[in-house]
């Protein structure tokens, strides 16, 4: 049994030390987005919410960004930690959960959450969290499930999952994990909340948050060929050719800014 043990362990830090390079490359693209869109320098304050097993944060610290992650579960934390110590790259992964975030006010230049807020108790919560740890000028960064598109990652089985009315797609979810957990990854918690373009932007503002930018508005023309930076005007254009290509893509992006006060 402490052989197996072991070998399941290796395992998860072998798939873990796999994802580095695609951790660095989703976070790098990332910050050049938001640089284009942003003032954020280039040793910012950086927080990471479902910090998981870390590689974000390595990433984020072989970058020169001062990098906190909090993670509500301990083995996360721990294999974390130990790829930390192999890689002599240190983290700080602290326990706790993005509705209530033991920071300061103003404490970080970016906040980043990738396939998180689709799993907690509260999402208007962590919003509003969120909004107070950023300084003025600050982004949040966050990528989430996207309630218009039938295409989703979240569970096996059920087409078109995303389309289902609330109250049902909470009833399987809960379902799942008692009688097929294989369905979503054995997760405890489950995607219980899907986000479409209208809910998203009117829960941002609700917490205070000024300009949002959507998946669109921060690709950037250059990053493909002429025809990428024409499909890319095509649809920015209009608000119904958003909306189409929403319906096409499994998750959704946003980056929101809290507004700088003049005094």
């Amino acid at each position: 049994m402490a052989r197996h043990c072991q070998a399941t362990e290796r395992a998860s830090l072998r798939r873990v030390r796999t994802g580095l390079n695609e951790a660095r490359a989703h976070l790098d693209r990332t910050l050049q987005r938001l640089r284009a869109a942003a003032d954020i320098p280039p040793d910012a304050r950086f927080l990471d919410l479902g910090a998981a097993q870390g590689r974000v944060l390595i990433a984020a610290g072989r970058m020169g960004l001062r990098a906190v992650g909090i993670e509500p579960y301990a083995p996360a934390r721990e294999q974390a930690l130990v790829l930390a110590k192999e890689l002599n790259q240190p983290v700080d992964i602290r326990p706790g959960r993005a509705e209530r975030l033991e920071f300061p006010d103003a404490s970080f230049d970016l906040v980043h959450a990738l396939s998180v807020l689709e799993h907690v108790a509260d999402p208007a919560a962590v919003f509003a969290e969120v909004f107070r740890v950023l300084r003025p000028g600050g982004v949040f960064w966050f990528c989430t499930t996207n309630g218009l598109s039938p295409r989703q990652n979240e569970i096996a089985v059920f087409p078109c999952f995303g389309w289902y009315p609330n109250r049902l797609r909470r009833r399987i979810m809960r379902w799942t994990v008692s009688h097929r957990p294989a369905w979503i990854g054995h997760t405890d918690t489950p995607a219980m909340h899907w986000f479409t373009p209208g809910k998203t932007r009117a829960m941002l503002h609700e917490a205070g948050f000024g300009e949002i930018l959507d998946r669109w508005d921060l690709r950037r023309d250059e990053e493909g060929g002429r025809r990428h930076g024409w499909i890319l005007r095509w649809i920015r254009r209009k608000r119904w050719r958003r909306y189409l290509a929403d319906i096409w893509i499994p998750a959704s992006i946003y980056a929101a800014m809290k507004p700088v006060v003049n005094e």
